[in-house]
């Protein structure tokens, strides 16, 4: 029977590929493994094969109870009962590996690339069409930009549907996350400038740059927009808007103050948005 990927987890039944990948990634003894949404612990129990310090995050008490009675002995896994959005980050750097929830993809990828994360590498089965835009693939995005300034991430590698219980009705990936650079004080800056350029209503990409960028930089912009057929802001390559932003970077207060706060200003109005959208199926409910 097919399931809604969107309305439970779909746990992998696959345990030979599970061991080869993780085998694969190279965790060490040292490492902090997090997974998060254990299960029954088939992934966490593959993990504690290599690291002294797994993590195992399980918010369903039936779950919780078989990984309590599954790793009652093992002194290397901790478990934790406890929804992972609102639970606190390992202050020191981590890993992760896990089949997470899909329905909390977002809020999870958030978390463990956020700018107090000390994330140095992770791995996570999520629904193809979340690693395209975390990817930025077939068309650039604005959350693949931004996280390309501290991450490289790519899809390593596709799972087939009928390894998953439930079967899911969508294919399922495995995204790679590697941290590149630390935060550092112009990753704020590099934030707003990308929510500006993807959030303007001109009519092209370089209507919007015009406003950014002084009159020699532009000649240049603009020459490298045709020759591309860059037209809208997803048309752009994550690398470009890196190259562009260390010219923009150097620009005065004036051009900075016209991109200061839009990224605060996007997540806010995105979150109010999701609100109104949860009350209103409160409603029809």
């Amino acid at each position: 029977m097919m399931v809604d990927i969107k309305y439970t987890q779909n746990f992998y039944t696959n345990q030979s590929k599970i061991s080869k990948i993780i085998a694969s990634i190279g965790i060490s003894e040292n490492d902090i493994v997090l997974d998060i949404g254990a299960g029954k612990g088939e992934i966490t129990n593959e993990l504690a094969k290599y690291s002294n310090n797994v993590i195992a995050y399980e918010l369903d008490p039936t779950y919780y109870e078989i990984l309590k009675h599954t790793f009652h002995d093992k002194k290397n896994v901790l478990l934790v009962n406890e929804d992972f959005i609102l639970a606190p980050l390992p202050k020191k750097p981590f890993k992760v590996f896990s089949n997470i929830p899909f329905s909390l993809t977002a809020d999870i990828v958030n978390k463990i690339t956020s700018d107090e994360s000390q994330l140095s590498e992770g791995y996570l089965f999520i629904q193809k069409e979340s690693g395209n835009r975390f990817v930025g693939q077939p068309k650039n995005t604005q959350i693949a930009t931004i996280l390309s300034y501290r991450f490289d991430i790519e899809i390593v590698d596709t799972f087939k549907r009928e390894d998953f219980k439930p079967i899911p009705n969508v294919d399922v990936v495995l995204l790679k996350i590697i941290k590149r650079r630390d935060v550092g004080s112009d990753y704020l800056l590099f934030k707003d400038f990308v929510t500006y350029i993807f959030n303007q209503m001109e009519k092209n990409v370089y209507g919007t740059l015009k406003k950014l960028f002084t009159f020699n930089q532009l000649k240049y912009i603009k020459e490298e927009l045709k020759k591309k057929n860059y037209n809208i802001p997803s048309d752009i390559p994550k690398e470009y808007y890196l190259k562009i932003f260390e010219h923009f970077k150097t620009n005065g207060l004036d051009y900075r103050n016209r991109v200061n706060g839009y990224y605060k200003m996007h997540v806010f109005q995105h979150a109010k948005r999701e609100k109104i959208n949860r009350t209103n199926v409160k409603n029809v409910l």
